[in-house]
């Protein structure tokens, strides 16, 4: 990737400050301006932010749970109508992101097939607390618990949609193979299957040091980010959506998902389409694919 020769041309010295770009909540302010590129086209940052401000603009809820590290987890909850929706679409954001601005994305569609919307900030991200990412180790573990939540506030019969988009795609992957009986059916949307490839492609020879001190900082090894297993033992159908021009996570992740997955599956694999844009390149076909699976999968 065009990071790597910058991250590994930086001097030992700033190995921790290297660290932090990559894993900490907040990054150092020198390294993000030199490191951090939009990597989408103008027109979709218009789009993206126009309906990420609808969105807060609509009356929610805000719930608080804590993590299992004793952290202030916000989760927050969109009804479609004036009474809660049996249906709801659990949207789970990416990396450097928060609830908005990606829930934002889908609420118009969701919520006019009669879904209510709950997004949770995730550690480390928006109004929750936590200081360091968990590439899908920690946030797994913190949308299960939000899943108990759901289920104890409104009863066992919901019918919910786990819908997530890059570190989100990771996550429900992740957990692909442990949600409940109230998930009717999960959306992966330009996850990767294992951080370790794309840390190494960042890092080349310092990333060794940087999973060692990993451990130490947040308490997690990298190889717990592989969800191959979980794929492998999915217990509800998946959606599999990324665009093949991703600069972001490679496209190769896609194919490698959809093939470990055994159970009902399907594909939206779009061309000309970056990270995380398949909903603003190619709209209608996203809505035919998901009307399918709830047509199929939710009463």
């Amino acid at each position: 990737m065009k990071k790597a020769w910058l991250l590994t041309a930086i001097p030992p010295l700033a190995v921790w400050d290297v660290y932090k770009f990559i894993f900490a909540r907040r990054r150092p302010p020198a390294l993000n301006a030199l490191l951090d590129k939009k990597t989408h086209r103008p027109e979709y940052y218009v789009w993206r932010d126009e309906r990420s401000a609808a969105l807060e603009s609509k009356v929610h809820l805000c719930y608080t749970i804590e993590s299992d590290r004793g952290e202030a987890l916000q989760g927050f909850y969109f009804p479609c109508g004036k009474k809660f929706s049996k249906k709801i679409a659990f949207i789970v954001h990416g990396y450097h992101s928060e609830h908005a601005e990606t829930a934002g994305m889908l609420h118009e569609y969701y919520h006019s097939r009669g879904f209510d919307i709950f997004a949770p900030d995730n550690t480390a991200s928006g109004f929750s607390g936590g200081d360091w990412f968990g590439y899908d180790v920690f946030e797994s573990a913190d949308c299960l618990k939000w899943l108990s939540f759901l289920e104890g506030e409104f009863g066992s019969d919901i019918h919910v949609v786990m819908h997530g988009f890059s570190l989100g795609g990771a996550t429900v992957m992740k957990m692909s193979d442990r949600v409940p009986g109230i998930v009717k059916f999960i959306v992966e949307d330009s996850g990767f299957t294992d951080a370790r490839p794309i840390l190494r492609s960042q890092l080349g020879p310092a990333y060794g040091l940087i999973a060692e001190l990993n451990k130490l900082i947040a308490g997690y090894d990298l190889v717990e980010t592989d969800a191959a297993q979980n794929l492998a033992n999915a217990v509800c159908p998946m959606l599999f959506v990324h665009g093949k021009d991703d600069p972001t996570v490679p496209f190769e992740n896609a194919p490698r998902a959809f093939a470990l997955c055994p159970a009902d599956k399907d594909l939206l694999f779009t061309e000309g389409t970056r990270h995380i844009e398949t909903m603003f390149t190619s709209g209608t076909a996203y809505s035919a694919k998901l009307d399918a699976f709830i047509a199929k999968y939710i009463k």
